[in-house]
């Protein structure tokens, strides 16, 4: 009789398990068309850029940014008393920086920073936002048992649906459009990953004309070399870049936190998140995409800055662009050997696979600076953009670093490591005041 009732529950828990493991199609797949016709227009930048690219790193990342933008809102303010944070034009964003940046954009008061009440109050709020326990809110409801049992992007959704819950309460780009069209935020530009493809997907109110992948000089020299000769076939889409125009989706009627969902996806954890390519699809044969981790592509949203300078300064030579400045906001951790070379068996399962992925990312890294490096000593219109580096390590503090080095990449972070990448902002932001204000004044005098 026991067995009999064990047996019966461990079969009600299947079934219970089985009923619920499958979520709904209509909020697993965005698949709203898009309008005939596009409602969005890139704002005018003027002839000078100022964009920032913030890396990933879960609430690591979340809490390292915001720290760095109230630092920049405090310390670097400009000769009519507003803050350098007015300045920016564009934000491209990977995960953990993308959960930031799309609350930035999204929150932030709509008037100039000269309005110190509304934005010390912000700050304030955002600085408590950043810091919330994402993972508790996602398994904190015992009776969720089951969500264990979900798929990848079952579980994408999930994280999605806890983002809308704590910070966007499904809120669309297309609001984010008129706050960009108003002045009101940068405009911003969330990456992600093709899974299917390996190319990149930007979750932006731009499209790809607002984009180029190289310029035609920097490709004639490249093709001019031995290797550039080989016909050197790379493999997928890795240089290709995907927007939702491009599968027939309406960025506009797209809720915010799915694009920072996609961007912020952890492989087998949490996503991808699954779009419907309307452009393909039949009535009878369907075709879908799934985003991921904008991290696996570029783990610092670095190379869309770089591309939207591409057809800024060269598809665009009536605009006579005089420069741009480049705040990269970094909060990924070095390769640490000590977490293994004293130990024979140096990695557990878990750290072995991020182990490889760090390597990957950091070459991926390494590659990304070359090339850009390339670029700008062979293109002279590429010579005056300045870039400024931001990262926990530049507080050239042993302490912050050994603590930086230790919160992990989770979306969940303990009190004293976040007060410790605030601390790290308010040193490094102090040390790039000056290099940060050259720009300006440079770009000041160029007006003139």
């Amino acid at each position: 009789m026991k067995r009999l009732v064990v047996l019966s529950v461990l079969a009600l828990s299947l079934l219970f398990v089985f009923a619920c493991s499958t979520l709904n199609y209509e909020l697993l797949v965005y698949d709203q068309p898009s309008p005939t016709k596009h409602q969005y227009v890139a704002v005018n930048d003027g002839d000078y850029i100022f964009a920032l690219a913030v890396s990933g790193g879960g609430s690591r990342a979340a809490v390292f940014s915001e720290a760095v933008m109230k630092e920049l809102y405090k310390q670097i303010k400009l000769p009519d008393g507003r803050s350098i944070i007015d300045e920016i034009d564009y934000i491209s964003s990977v995960s953990g920086g993308s959960l930031s940046m799309a609350y930035y954009c999204m929150n932030k008061p709509n008037v100039d920073s000269s309005h110190t009440d509304l934005y010390d109050q912000f700050f304030d709020t955002y600085r408590t936002d950043m810091r919330i326990n994402i993972e508790g809110d996602l398994v904190k409801n015992i009776f969720q048992f089951y969500k264990v049992f979900l798929s990848s992007e079952e579980k994408g959704l999930l994280i999605k649906q806890a983002f809308d819950k704590l910070y966007f309460n499904n809120r669309k780009f297309d609001e984010l459009g008129k706050r960009q069209k108003n002045g009101w935020c940068p405009t911003l530009i969330l990456n992600g990953t093709t899974m299917d493809t390996g190319s990149k997907f930007l979750f932006t109110t731009l499209t790809g004309d607002n984009f180029d992948a190289a310029p035609k000089t920097l490709v004639k020299k490249l093709s001019e070399t031995g290797f550039g000769k080989s016909d050197y076939h790379f493999g997928g889409d890795l240089l290709g870049v995907t927007f939702c125009d491009d599968i027939g989706l309406s960025i506009g009627d797209m809720e915010v936190s799915r694009g920072v969902a996609a961007s912020a996806s952890v492989p087998l954890l949490l996503g991808p998140i699954v779009l419907k390519d309307q452009k393909q699809s039949k009535d009878d044969d369907e075709f879908f995409i799934h985003i991921s981790d904008g991290g696996i592509n570029d783990n610092q949203g670095i190379t869309t800055v770089m591309q939207l300078f591409i057809d800024r300064f060269v598809d665009m030579p009536e605009r006579h662009y005089r420069g741009a400045l480049v705040i990269i906001i970094d909060s990924n951790q070095t390769i640490d050997p000590s977490l293994s070379i004293n130990s024979v068996r140096g990695f557990t399962v878990m750290g072995t696979a991020e182990r490889a992925m760090n390597i990957s990312f950091f070459r991926g890294k390494a590659l990304t600076y070359v090339t850009i490096m390339f670029l700008m000593s062979t293109d002279p219109r590429f010579k005056n953009i300045t870039f400024v580096y931001i990262s926990p390590y530049l507080a050239d503090d042993p302490e912050i670093s050994a603590l930086f080095q230790q919160t992990p990449t989770r979306f969940k972070i303990d009190p004293d490591k976040a007060d410790n990448l605030e601390r790290a902002a308010e040193i490094v932001v102090r040390k790039a005041k000056d290099k940060i204000l050259e720009a300006y004044e440079h770009e000041m005098n160029g007006r003139r």
